[in-house]
């Protein structure tokens, strides 16, 4: 039986707009984040780059060269020292060095090279000191100092192009990386808030939809099953609401003629029953009369099978139309199984029944036993019909399974074809030379209604085996009772 989806479009709803909203705030997100960086970090260069200009327009050329021999206690160095502190000062950056156009220090106010040393560190921004041997002053990407912190540098050169006599080095601490990380969790925040608002609001709207929607494949499922008595609220007035008011009138539609079509069999059975009466009255009477002449009597003993053939005909007919709603109780499986192997027990049949003591069902008891009964007298006459003469087996069988009740039918007659296995649940569908096609038909409808669907296949004994699955019973008939109702029930 098909189960009303939970969840499944609330979920498909969430996630159609909560994936994009994600993708377009994290693309947001890492744009500005990276927009920032690049502005900042432009900033801090244009701003190194100034730095180091206005730090080598405070040094001479010849400064430069007359350091050249690192004599540290020189009036020179002490001048140059001097000038590069105030430089450090005015431009508020963490250091500033003095260096040779080949690359050797003459003056650090971090005292981080030593005097004469080669300047290593300098050599991976070879690029930034021949912009800045140009005349036109540069800066190099962001680094990570020996302390772990970013750090950017600023390039301009002492002279001018091309005989420069070295370079002035600026070097500050790339802190804004402090308020980007500061920006940076101000997105995350802002995107986790608006997340949730777009959450909160996508699950308002889903269950706007999704609740509607499920209400009315629940109230189609109803109709299927045939329970026609409840109206399909209309709850909505867009088009899922005008898809229930359409669903209700086709449900009130149904009724309508699932009534006339009551009442036209009830009639009809009802008009050919009082004659049937009255011919099995007067072939009452015509035997009595021809008593004395034996070879007419096998005329009016077919007269007699016929009338009675066309009593359950009329039965069948006024059962289908009266079917009403299963009154659920506990019903004990193995018992019952056993009552019908007694009813259907016929010369040459087999008939075993395995079914433990202790199991029990929520069924309408009635309509149970005779669903159960029509098909062991089918598969009594498969059995026979495939094997005439011979011993024939039939199977009633309970197990549990997944918390239920499963009920097996089986015969080693001669089986149902593939093709047909969905055609003799239909109403007045029959292979059989005399038959009204509305057994299989009760039977399936009788299941419907207590929630299952009866399956056939082929069964291990090689004939057919029918099949449906109850939910078991945990307590007694009064909780039973409570516990369950069936699909449709009011």
């Amino acid at each position: 039986m098909r189960q009303a989806p939970t969840g499944r479009l609330l979920t498909r709803l969430l996630l159609g707009t909560l994936i994009p909203t994600i993708l377009a705030l994290g693309t947001f997100g890492l744009l500005a984040h990276e927009v920032a960086r690049r502005v900042l970090d432009d900033e801090l260069g244009r701003r190194l780059a100034l730095a180091a200009a206005g730090s080598a327009g405070m040094i001479l050329p010849e400064q430069v060269t007359a350091l050249a021999d690192g004599d540290r206690a020189s009036l020179t160095f002490a001048n140059v020292r001097r000038k590069l502190d105030i430089a450090r000062e005015r431009f508020d950056v963490r250091r500033v060095a003095l260096v040779s156009r080949d690359l050797i220090a003459r003056v650090d106010t971090d005292e981080r090279i030593a005097t004469g040393a080669k300047a290593h560190e300098l050599g991976a921004d070879r690029l930034e000191l021949a912009q800045a041997a140009s005349g036109h002053p540069a800066s190099s990407p962001s680094f990570v100092g020996h302390d772990q912190l970013p750090y950017k540098r600023g390039y301009a050169a002492v002279g001018d192009p091309p005989d420069i006599a070295g370079y002035a080095v600026v070097e500050a601490s790339a802190d804004y990386f402090v308020p980007l990380r500061a920006f940076r969790r101000q997105l995350i925040l802002g995107g986790m808030v608006a997340l949730a608002i777009v959450m909160g609001v996508t699950v308002v709207i889903a269950r706007r939809i999704s609740g509607p929607v499920v209400r009315l494949a629940v109230a189609a499922e109803r109709i299927g099953r045939g329970d026609l008595d409840r109206s399909v609220p209309v709850t909505t007035d867009d088009e899922v609401g005008f898809l229930a008011g359409t669903l209700d009138d086709m449900r009130a539609a149904l009724k309508a003629r699932d009534e006339r079509h009551q009442m036209m069999l009830a009639g009809i059975a009802h008009e050919v029953r009082n004659p049937l009466g009255g011919l099995e009255l007067f072939a009452g009477l015509l035997r009595d009369a021809l008593s004395d002449q034996p070879e007419r009597l096998s005329e009016v003993a077919r007269i007699e099978r016929e009338v009675q053939y066309l009593k359950v005909v009329t039965a069948e007919f006024l059962d289908y139309a009266r079917r009403s709603l299963p009154d659920v109780s506990c019903v004990p499986v193995a018992e019952l199984l056993h009552e019908i192997r007694e009813l259907a027990l016929t010369p040459g049949v087999t008939i075993d029944v395995d079914a433990a003591a202790d199991m029990a069902v929520l069924a309408d008891p009635g309509q149970l036993r005779r669903a159960i009964l029509n098909l062991a007298r089918n598969a009594v006459a498969a059995v026979i019909r495939a094997h005439p003469g011979h011993s024939g087996h039939v199977r009633l069988a309970a197990m549990r399974e997944g918390g239920g009740i499963r009920i097996e039918i089986e015969d080693n007659g001669g089986g149902i074809e593939p093709t047909l296995r969905q055609k003799i649940f239909a109403p007045f569908f029959t292979t059989r030379e005399k038959g009204t096609g509305l057994g299989l038909a009760f039977v399936r409808d009788i299941v419907r209604d207590h929630g299952s669907e009866i399956q056939v296949d082929d069964a291990p004994m090689g004939g057919a085996r029918f099949w449906f699955r109850l939910p078991a019973a945990t307590g007694g008939e009064a909780d039973a009772a409570t516990a369950f109702r069936p699909a449709g029930a009011v």
